[in-house]
Order: C-alpha cells, then sequence, then structure tokens
C-alpha cells in the first residue's frame, strides 16, 4: 500500500496550533484587557489630561507583568521539555516552583511601588512639559498595583491550562476579568466621579477576580496539576529565570522605548502628541493579543517538540505558523487602517489636532502589524529551542534599540510623526537581521544547501536523526495500520534489527494504532494518527499520538489486572517485552512511548 501525503499528515498539528492559539490569544487579551477598558472609560469620560497621564502609566503595566512573564514563560519552556521527555513528575513540580516564584516576587514588587510611586512616575515621563500630569499619573499607578499578584496568577495559571486539557477556563477568566472591568470603571467614573485612581483600582479587582475563577481548575477530578512543596527543587529557578529572561528583556525594552518615547515628545511637542502616541499604544494593547497569542503558540509547541527531537514536526510548525500569521495579521491590519478615526474616538474626544495625530499613529501601527507578527513569532521561536540569548538579543532589538533609534534619527524631520513611523520602519529592519542571522547561522552550522525551512529552523544536524533512521507517517484506517506494520518490520530489517525486536515494534503498531482506531474513531469525528518510529544508536523508539478523547490504556490494563488475565493481552505483551512504555497527555493529545 502507499501512503499518499495529504492534510491528515498535518492535521494533529494544525488543529492542536489552533486550539493553543485561542488560549493564549485569550490569555494576552487577560492581562491586556484592563488597559484596554481603562483606556477606553477614561478617554470617554475623564479628558485629554487623563488620558495622558494614563498614557505615562502605561509602560509600567509592561514592568508590572515582567516578573510574571519571565517566570510564566521560563517554568512553561521548563516544562514542555519535560512532558516532551515524558518526565510529568518533574514537570508538575516545575509548576509549583513557578507558582511560588511568581506571587512572592508580584507582592515585593507592589510594595515597591506603593512606597515609591512619585519618584517611579517622574522617571516614566512626567516632567518637563508633562510635569502638570504627576497626581493623575501617580493616582492611576497606585492603584492599579494593588492587583499585582493577581495578575501574575492569571498569567502564570493561564499558560498552564492548556497543558491540563482546560482550554475553557481562560475563556472564562477573560470573560470574567473584562465584564468585570467594565462595571467598575463606569461605576467609578459615572456614579462616584472617580478619576486616575479609581480605574486603577477597578483594574486591579478584575484580575483577583479572573484568577479566582482560574483556581476553580483545582476543584476538578483527574487533573495533572497539583500544586504542592513536596518534590520541588529550587535549583530549577535559576533554569526558569535564565529560560525567561529573553521574554522579560523584551518586555523591559517595550517599557525603556515608551518612556523614551515620551521623553522625546516632551521635548519637541505638547500633550496633544502625548495623548497621540497613547493611543496607537492603546492599538498596540487592542491588537497585540493576536501576535502574542501566536508567538507564545510557537514557543510552547518548539519546547514540547524539542523535548522530542522531532525535525519535521518543527517544520510543519513553522510553516503552519507562518501561514496562520500572514492570514490574521494582515486582516487584522487591513481592518485597523480602514477603522483607525473610529478607533481614535474611543480614547480621543474634543480635540481636533490630538485626533488627526492619533488617527496617523494607529495607521502607521497597521502597516506593520503583519511583518510584526512574523519577527514576533521567529523570536519565540528561538525561545522554544532554547537559544536563549539569539532569543533576547533579538527582543531588545525590536523593541526597544530599532524603534528609539529609528525615531530619534526621523525626528527632525518628521516631528512628532516621527514617534509613531517608527514602528513599520523597524519592522523591516528586522527581516533584514533576520535575513542576515539565518545565512550566518546556516554558514556555520554548514546547513547552506538545505531547503530554506531546514535553514530556518537554525537546528543542528544532530538534532533528530538522519531520514533513512526514521518513519514519519499520520494513518487514519486499519488497512494503513496494516501497511504500516509490514513498513516498520522493513525498516527494522533494512538496520540489521533481530527479529524479537521486528516482531514486538510491528506488534506495537498493530496493537497500540490499531485500538485507537477501533474506539476511539467511533465518536464521528475527524481524527488521525501521527506515528513515528525511530532508530537511535542501539534502541528502537515508537510513538503514537492521537487527538481522540483522553484515554490511558495502561492505567485501564492496571484496573482490570487481577479481573481478567487475557484483558489486552497484546498491550501486556508490548509493556513486558519492551524496555520502557509510557503515556503522556498533553494539549488534549494521547501520546504512547515504547522503547524497544
Amino acid at each position: 500500500m502507499i501512503f499518499r501525503k495529504t492534510k491528515t499528515e498535518n492535521r494533529i498539528l494544525r488543529n492542536t496550533f489552533s486550539a493553543s492559539l485561542l488560549a493564549y490569544v485569550l490569555s494576552s487579551v487577560a492581562n491586556a484587557v484592563g488597559i484596554i477598558v481603562d483606556g477606553i472609560v477614561i478617554g470617554q469620560f475623564l479628558g485629554v489630561d487623563s488620558i495622558a497621564a494614563f498614557g505615562i502609566i502605561s509602560p509600567m503595566m509592561i514592568i508590572f507583568s515582567v516578573s510574571g512573564a519571565v517566570i510564566s514563560v521560563g517554568a512553561r519552556n521548563r516544562f514542555t521539555k519535560l512532558m516532551g521527555q515524558g518526565k510529568v513528575k518533574e514537570a508538575n513540580a516545575v509548576f509549583s516552583l513557578s507558582v511560588i516564584l511568581s506571587l512572592g516576587i508580584a507582592t515585593l514588587m507592589f510594595l515597591t511601588v506603593f512606597v515609591f510611586s512619585e519618584p517611579i512616575t517622574v522617571a516614566l515621563g512626567a516632567t518637563g512639559n508633562n510635569s502638570h500630569l504627576l497626581p493623575k499619573a501617580q493616582d492611576y499607578l497606585i492603584g492599579i498595583a494593588y492587583g499585582m499578584p493577581a495578575m501574575n496568577g492569571v498569567r502564570i495559571l493561564m499558560a498552564y491550562m492548556i497543558f491540563d486539557n482546560d482550554r475553557n477556563l481562560p475563556v472564562w477568566s477573560s470573560v470574567a476579568i473584562t465584564v468585570s472591568d467594565i462595571i467598575l470603571d463606569l461605576v467609578a467614573a459615572i456614579f462616584l466621579n472617580g478619576d486616575t485612581f479609581e480605574m486603577g483600582l477597578a483594574t486591579a479587582l478584575s484580575n483577583w477576580i479572573g484568577f479566582g475563577v482560574l483556581l476553580t481548575h483545582f476543584l476538578k477530578k483527574n487533573i495533572m496539576l497539583h500544586f504542592s512543596f513536596k518534590g520541588i527543587n529550587y535549583k530549577e529557578t535559576s533554569q526558569i529565570l535564565f529560560s525567561g529572561i529573553p521574554n522579560g528583556v523584551c518586555r523591559i525594552g517595550n517599557s525603556l522605548r515608551s518612556t523614551m518615547m515620551n521623553r522625546l515628545l516632551a521635548i519637541v511637542a505638547a500633550s496633544t502628541a502625548v495623548a497621540a502616541y497613547s493611543a496607537q499604544r492603546q492599538a498596540d494593547v487592542f491588537l497585540n493579543p493576536i501576535t502574542l497569542g501566536m508567538a507564545d503558540t510557537v514557543a510552547m509547541l518548539a519546547g514540547v517538540i524539542v523535548g522530542e527531537e522531532d525535525r519535521p514536526t518543527m517544520k510543519r510548525l513553522l510553516k503552519t505558523s507562518v501561514r496562520a500569521t500572514l492570514t490574521l495579521t494582515t486582516g487584522m491590519a487591513v481592518l485597523a487602517y480602514i477603522f483607525a478615526p473610529w478607533f481614535v474616538t474611543l480614547f480621543i474626544k474634543g480635540d481636533p489636532e490630538a485626533f488627526s495625530m492619533s488617527v496617523r499613529a494607529v495607521r502607521c501601527y497597521a502597516v506593520g502589524m503583519p511583518l510584526y507578527g512574523f519577527n514576533l513569532i521567529y523570536m519565540n521561536y528561538f525561545q522554544g529551542i532554547g537559544r536563549n540569548i539569539l532569543s533576547t538579543v533579538s527582543g531588545f532589538l525590536s523593541e526597544s534599540v530599532l524603534l528609539v533609534l529609528s525615531a530619534w534619527l526621523m525626528l527632525p524631520y518628521l516631528g512628532a510623526d516621527a514617534i509613531w513611523g517608527a514602528f513599520p520602519v523597524t519592522q523591516v529592519l528586522m527581516m533584514l537581521y533576520y535575513t542576515i542571522l539565518m545565512l550566518a547561522e546556516s554558514r556555520r552550522m554548514k546547513t547552506g544547501r538545505d531547503n530554506i525551512w531546514d535553514r530556518l529552523l537554525l537546528l543542528p544536524k544532530s538534532f533528530d536523526v538522519s531520514p533513512d533512521d526514521r518513519i514519519d507517517i499520520s494513518i487514519t484506517s486499519m488497512d494503513e495500520v496494516v501497511a504500516l506494520t509490514s513498513k516498520a518490520w522493513e525498516f527494522c530489517e533494512a538496520h540489521n534489527c533481530d527479529y524479537k525486536r521486528c516482531y514486538m515494534l510491528s506488534l506495537a503498531i498493530e496493537e497500540l494504532a490499531g485500538n485507537v482506531i477501533q474506539h476511539g474513531f467511533v465518536d464521528g469525528k475527524k481524527h488521525s494518527i501521527d506515528v513515528r518510529v525511530v532508530k537511535k544508536d542501539d534502541e528502537y523508539f515508537l510513538r503514537i499520538r492521537d487527538d481522540c478523547l483522553i484515554f490511558d490504556p495502561l492505567k485501564q490494563m492496571q484496573l482490570f489486572k487481577e479481573d481478567d488475565p487475557i484483558y489486552h493481552l497484546g498491550l501486556r505483551m508490548i509493556t513486558k517485552n519492551s524496555k520502557e512504555v509510557k503515556y503522556t497527555c498533553i494539549l488534549k493529545l494521547n501520546n504512547l512511548l515504547v522503547k524497544v
């Protein structure tokens, strides 16, 4: 039988990517919704000075998120790699450690901000022409700081919900945060005559509500994640921080960029230009969850695939992410450009000059958005494969250095327009940087003659075995199972494998894959099974992955072990005669790993 290449080969990855993307977009929305809602309510009810003060504090929101982002991303990268290796217990310990670190650091940061709110606000740009904005900006900073532990808690838990096969709870948490923030902001502005402090406090409270929703996950049965002080290896802290540093540096660079831009505007323009830049930053907050969700999805899946050392799947991941980014970001950019005037009215009222500048600022962001999507997913891909230094440098260039440098160089010619025009210019420069980087790394790794996708991976030739030492295929029927068992037998014979292991590998494919088709494909949905056979050194590995209902055959076999000696006889033969058999479930995917 001939196996034909169809969309089936990419079905599980494509579906997992789409589901993960939705979860991570919602996670990014949850972290951004407070800023979005506050900006709209402040712009509608509190005036230009208040929206300018809000814009001054916006960079601090990024700094607030740094500790949570560093720990969340670093722990996620470590967690996914351990799960890819089948080390569930060690991965759970990393989860517990990340919760302790995240909440503890957030509490310390809250106390620091509370004590030093005034000098922090001045440093953010409430000085010079903007000094009159200090009281309003300081009030907003103090109000929102009360929610720092909850913000970190939401970020950490949302990152893990998808791993524990709970994709709905992030949705409900995001809804809870959004609805409660809207209600609390409107109550504060309309009924309590509140100002920036009340806006910040409303956002803080809404994050505590969203955090409470996520905690209900741990009331469920049969979950993988369990918080416990037992088994925590505190030495993992350095590994988590090192792995998460690129994301933290990227966010710090973003904050420094905003602060520098505000200072440049304080020199050459009035508060109307600061309000316009605030509108562009709001466009970034509003639209960026899509690009951030895409990037986080790539980093997460790349981390799992690195643990599995699976080059073909890694290439499919890049191809899938590029297509998705091109489609989503281009569509959103076109809409943002067309509806920029309407969007600006959410934040700017009664000031024609500020309105006109804000529309130009938002449209500049829209022009740069598609390339920004490509740049961000590639930077996060570096993080997923463990190229932390490369990811750090790329993030700092993209989010800070090139943006500020471009704005500074264009400032004498374009005035305030240079500030928002720097965004699309920077994206072009980053594409040039990545092209030079790929050419240099390809030469260093001696992959210059490989196809473009292999070169984009920036992985050494030692990553994964050679194509002659592996089988990667997707199957959907019993006929294909039978054909694959024959192909696996021929594969083993070609590598001079002994008869016993030829038989056990073929039996494992027939028994395990056949069992999935017979019992997992009966729900009427489209499914496929990804099968991977690898010869590495003197050992043979079989991985069977499916997207059917969650089912652990090893656990099921143990339940009936004493009652029926012939129950799952084939599986018992496999577990008895194999060196190792493991089952893991992550991202709602069943994974059976067999070593013979």
